[in-house]
């Protein structure tokens, strides 16, 4: 009997505050349904925040490898000169020094391509550069 008495006060405390009840399960709703939403967005900031870290990176490799292939051309090219050079000064033959100037020339026009340098040299002077000197 008693339990009959309390239920039916509830149920009176219920209809008269229904507003109440509504405003309460909204907010345990969205409570819940937002915290889902909180995590999927948290992990997907995680997941922008390692895609962002690993471009970077990549970013920052790939300049690394641009600057240390400028430096081996610029090395290349300067190696490449001092050859055309010497051989010039050493040569007396006049074909030796068109060459020698032909070779500087198709040098300077490479020279951001340490690959056509080693090409020229070895195809004009038969000269294969495989570690430039300390020098340099």
């Amino acid at each position: 009997m008693q339990v009959a008495i309390t239920w039916a006060k509830i149920k009176l405390w219920c209809y008269h505050n229904w507003r109440i009840l509504v405003v309460t399960g909204a907010i345990v709703l969205a409570y819940i349904l937002g915290g889902k939403k909180v995590k999927a967005l948290q992990t997907q900031l995680q997941m922008a925040r390692e895609l962002y870290k690993n471009e970077v990176d990549a970013i920052e490799e790939s300049s690394e490898a641009k600057e240390e292939k400028k430096d081996e051309a610029r090395s290349k090219y300067e190696r490449a000169l001092e050859i055309a050079h010497q051989t010039a000064a050493e040569s007396n033959d006049r074909n030796e020094l068109i060459k020698a100037e032909r070779v500087r020339i198709l040098v300077q026009m490479n020279k951001d391509n340490p690959a056509e340098i080693d090409r020229i040299l070895k195809k004009e002077f038969g000269i294969i550069l495989l570690e430039t000197p300390e020098g340099s």
